[in-house]
């Protein structure tokens, strides 16, 4: 997010968002760690240098770190002026003469009920033992003028309160100390810039303590918590991203990926297993009408003009979204100890027709297009996680039915997630053994892969900062700034933009786990690993990052970060755990492994 070079230059343009305190390195404990509320980022350089005229809202980052909406107050809002990566104001002497902007804490603003409690500040599905507290704030500010700051309820009732003179040449940290035990019921933070003031501010950020915990299960508890903040109780499905409507834009497989994710937390004692059930069956019963042809499911839905959840208009019944959506509940069911939604799980996965989506060239159909009737041409051919998983599904369902992969073992494009998104489930692809489809030795081809990754910012970008830091992930997500979908990866030339989900996704086979650490540490940082989890994007050429909070990146991490903790502390895998339970996963995974 921030680029510290800046301050040194003179233009410090952004700031670092998020530093954490560390303990010794590998022990439990409390640590201090700072979230962005919201960096006024714009993605449209000034047309001068300076300040513009008026406030510029991004609608591709108009949203909060935190995953929640802003807006601007006052009688001279209006003069509220941009520039990269800040914003700010200068007001005349009159009485009228103020403005401000208002960040909800918690959801939309229109959503009353949805508060901020400071002594336990992650959703209150989370047990309190893995809760993290805030306990202050600061702000990143330079100028002149009176500058107060507002903790309100849902009613702009103010909890706290707090005005100071500030007189800086340059942006300047002022940190303020919050009674957290008085602060149970937060809805919007307000800053308000008074009559006389010339000010400018780069962001805003909490501070919060950790929970008493290992960094291993802090990287696995802050992406779940990720992942969380996209649930929707109401639906029952998972927002694709944190910060929309409810049911104006929903992920099938997050809403799958996150039932197994919610089961993963239950067992380590972060929700309950009431929750984890709960959330299984009311994502079941939300999911289970929207089946289409051949009993394929969306890839995304929306609330229709009833009202109820529909396929969203312009989308697919996607093959994928329906294997990542069934297996995760197959296996989420076991894992749960619930024999009657297993049972229920396994009979909606076995009704997919998959044998009728083979090609005349043997190959798995992407799925149906939104009119219920096309085919989609495209097939699930090249080697990799997405593929095996539709073949799994295939075998669940037709025991007898046959397709195909290709034999070039090494994921197209060299693209981080292919090659790990089978390995959230299912632990068999860690063998040495040739598979029986393609004769690739798996985990050689994955750590291949790994390894590639790790290096390739070193042979492109020897001298970028990004290369200093460790981090790697040439994957798939938004865009920078979040404009458009970008698929990258190893095998393609001048990449810049990385998403680093993958590095949890593959760190239970990296083998310098002591290294993943310390470069994890390092991104927290730098506000690259946040306690709402890893940010979207990094880009390679100037360390900026793209804050916003995406429920399927958001899953991944958690579940890779999940299989990293249990390998790490020797403990039991309770997901591949299931699978090995599920006598109809192990004749599935056959067809791989005979």
């Amino acid at each position: 997010m921030i680029n510290l070079t800046h301050f040194y230059t003179g233009s410090f343009v952004r700031a670092l968002t998020c530093i954490l305190l560390l303990a010794s390195p590998l022990s439990a404990g409390v640590r201090t760690v700072w979230q962005t509320l919201h960096s006024y980022d714009t993605i449209v350089e000034p047309a001068h240098n300076g300040r513009q005229d008026r406030h510029k809202v991004n609608p591709f980052l108009s949203y909060t770190n935190i995953g929640t909406d802003f807006g601007f107050v006052g009688p001279a809002e209006n003069l509220i002026g941009w520039q990269s990566g800040q914003i700010g104001v200068s007001l005349g002497c009159g009485a009228d003469d103020w403005a401000g902007m208002w960040h909800s804490l918690s959801r939309l603003a229109r959503m009353k009920d949805a508060k901020l409690n400071f002594s336990a500040c992650y959703p209150v599905e989370i047990q309190s033992r893995f809760q993290p507290k805030i306990n202050g704030l600061r702000a990143m500010i330079r100028g002149r003028g009176n500058w107060k700051i507002d903790l309100t309820d849902e009613k702009n009732h103010v909890l706290w309160s707090e005005s100071r003179q500030l007189r800086y040449d340059a942006f300047t940290e002022v940190t303020y100390d919050l009674p957290a035990e008085l602060l149970s019921s937060v809805k919007y933070l307000t800053w308000i810039a008074e009559p006389d003031s010339d000010l400018d501010l780069d962001r805003i950020d909490l501070r919060m303590q950790t929970p008493d915990v290992e960094d291993d299960q802090w990287w696995f508890l802050a992406s779940y918590a990720k992942a969380l903040t996209c649930w929707t109780e109401s639906t029952g499905t998972v927002r694709d991203r944190a910060h929309i409507d409810d049911g104006s834009f929903d992920s099938v497989a997050s809403t799958g990926l996150f039932c197994l994710a919610t089961a993963a937390a239950a067992g380590e004692g972060i929700v309950s297993h009431a929750f984890a059930s709960h959330v299984w069956r009311k994502s079941h019963a939300a999911i289970a009408p929207l089946r289409g042809p051949y009993g394929l499911l969306p890839h995304f839905v929306s609330r229709g003009k009833s009202g109820a959840l529909a396929l969203h208009p312009g989308t697919e019944y996607s093959t994928i979204d329906t294997s990542l959506f069934d297996l995760s509940l197959i296996i989420a069911a076991k894992m749960l100890k619930e024999e009657k939604l297993l049972q229920q799980a396994l009979s909606d996965a076995k009704s997919v027709r998959f044998r009728d989506l083979i090609n005349e060239n043997g190959y798995i159909s992407h799925g149906v297009m939104s009119d219920g009737k096309t085919v989609i041409p495209y097939q699930w051919k090249d080697w990799g996680g997405e593929t095996a998983l539709c073949l799994l599904m295939m075998r669940l369902s037709d025991g007898a039915a046959k397709a195909g992969m290709s034999l070039r073992a090494r994921p197209h494009q060299g693209t981080g997630f292919i090659a790990e998104i089978q390995s959230l489930f299912f632990p068999d692809f860690d063998s040495e053994k040739a598979d029986a489809i393609t004769g690739a030795n798996w985990r050689a081809v994955r750590k291949q892969l790994l390894h590639d990754q790790k290096n390739y910012l070193m042979r492109h970008y020897p001298n970028a900062p990004v290369t200093r830091s460790g981090i790697f992930g040439f994957s798939a997500g938004e865009h920078r700034h979040g404009l458009g979908y970008n698929v990258g990866g190893v095998d393609l030339e001048r990449q810049t933009v990385l998403h680093p989900h993958y590095m949890l996704m593959a760190a239970a086979i990296d083998e310098e786990p002591s290294q993943l650490r310390h470069v994890l540490r390092g991104m927290e940082q730098k506000g690259w690993f946040t306690p709402l989890g890893l940010v979207e994007n990094v880009t390679v050429t100037d360390g900026e990052s793209l804050p916003m909070i995406g429920s399927l990146n958001a899953c991944f991490e958690a579940i890779g970060a999940y299989h990293f903790a249990k390998k790490s502390l020797r403990e039991s895998n309770e997901i591949y755990h299931a699978t090995h339970e599920v006598s109809e996963l192990r004749d599935a995974m056959r067809i791989f492994y005979p």
